[in-house]
């Protein structure tokens, strides 16, 4: 499935999005395009312990407004289609149908073909997570994607407030702490606070739909922050779907890299 015997371009110099700008792009179309699901025993017998349904598929396609905030703004239509712990791919798109860039995420690396500019890019795991400050993985993308719990838990303190449950984890320098409303029995927001780089990434949640059997957030706003001595802008993304779709059949992923791109 992976395209083969290619030299993989080392940087990114394109007028419209940088490098920089379609990792942003990528990190928050996926991370926080999030495909929640239903919660079906908010607590245990104990009132300890939060009891998650998830959302299961083999295969979803979905399509959204995506707002961007950073060095440059950008308007743009993500299409992407998922096969479940297989493979995602991300088609975008800044206006009159033309595609900018297609990515395909895998469990090893993320591949990025830029038709703007005719470049096509490699991007390993380790890189990516030293670009942005935080640990990012195949398995945490679909995760997230999902709505799914990203690290395991057992008996996690919850806290109930009038309109909200709150709980909160840690895994290594992370601490992860979700809001979940006590009347839509969604997650409403999460935020996420790295305690070494002091980086932070809040999203949250409405606008809930029913979409078959499953509830899926279709309004999603989300900030990058960046804390002690870093200098970069924080960034903002607003995310707006107007299609989810939970596939009968089989997607089809495409990713091909013409002949004419030149490929250093």
């Amino acid at each position: 499935m992976m395209p083969q015997k290619i030299l993989i371009k080392k940087s990114w110099t394109g007028s419209y999005m940088n490098k920089s700008q379609i990792l942003y792009l990528l990190l928050f179309v996926l991370l926080f395009s999030s495909c929640n699901r239903n919660i079906k025993n908010l607590f245990d017998r104990n009132n300890t312990v939060l009891e998650v349904n998830e959302v299961d598929f083999d295969y979803l396609s979905a399509k959204a407004k995506v707002d961007f905030q950073s060095e440059k703004n950008l308007s743009l239509t993500a299409n992407f289609r998922i096969r479940k712990d297989s493979v995602i791919w991300i088609s975008l798109s800044p206006g009159l149908g033309i595609e900018a860039a297609r990515i395909l995420v895998a469990h090893d690396s993320i591949w990025v073909i830029n038709k703007l500019d005719k470049t096509v890019d490699q991007l390993d795991y380790a890189s990516v997570s030293k670009d942005f400050d935080f640990d990012i993985s195949y398995q945490l993308i679909q995760s997230v994607i999902l709505g799914n719990l990203i690290f395991p838990y057992e008996r996690e303190q919850v806290v109930r407030s009038a309109d909200v449950f709150t709980y909160a984890t840690r895994s290594g320098n992370y601490k992860f702490e979700n809001s979940i409303g006590s009347l839509s029995k969604k997650l409403e927001k999460i935020q996420v606070r790295d305690n070494v780089t002091k980086n932070e990434v809040s999203v949250g949640y409405q606008d809930f739909q029913l979409v078959g059997e499953q509830i899926f957030p279709f309004k999603i706003f989300a900030v990058l922050q960046y804390g002690g001595t870093t200098k970069k802008e924080d960034t903002k993304v607003d995310i707006e779907f107007n299609k989810i779709e939970i596939e009968d059949k089989p997607l089809k992923f495409p990713f091909n890299i013409p002949q004419k791109y030149e490929v250093e």
